[in-house]
């Protein structure tokens, strides 16, 4: 009766793995955001691209240059490009979760975290945190193609 348990529980243990290893989502192509919020104080990186200042909070701004997203290539749950606004862009890196529900992306200066919603559509949040500026953002990243 034992070895009958531990064989149970080798085959459960054999399929809750195969169910975690999935294939990862094929997130190559660009992606631009869709119904952000975003906002940040001081001199950033891309400030330069284009801001406005957000009234009656002084040194608050947003950005006024459209951002884009080109995931150029992808190894397994590994993936790497560039993000850009007008004037500035930055190399980019990011990885999967095992189930592919999740991502992590760097940029030079920041990290993005979020959720795969679908094929097509990417449910993000950004942080940049330096001494002499500061960036938050939320919202989506669809795909162009």
């Amino acid at each position: 009766m034992r070895r009958m348990g531990a064989i149970g529980g080798v085959a459960w243990l054999l399929t809750a793995g195969a169910a975690a290893a999935q294939e990862a989502p094929n997130l190559t192509g660009t992606w631009v955001p869709h119904g952000g919020a975003h906002i940040l104080e001081g001199e950033t990186l891309h400030r330069q691209s284009g801001t406005a200042p957000v009234e009656g909070a002084e040194g608050l701004a947003r950005h006024t240059s459209p951002f884009v997203f080109r995931i150029e290539n992808q190894d397994g749950r590994t993936f790497w490009g560039e993000f850009s606004s007008a004037s500035i862009t930055e190399r980019l890196i990011g990885a999967l979760s095992p189930d592919g529900e999740r991502f992590v992306m760097a940029d030079e200066d920041g990290w993005f975290s979020g959720t795969v919603v679908d094929v097509d559509t990417l449910d993000f949040c950004y942080v940049h945190v330096a001494p002499e500026n500061r960036a938050v953002a939320c919202g989506y990243l669809r795909r162009q193609d």
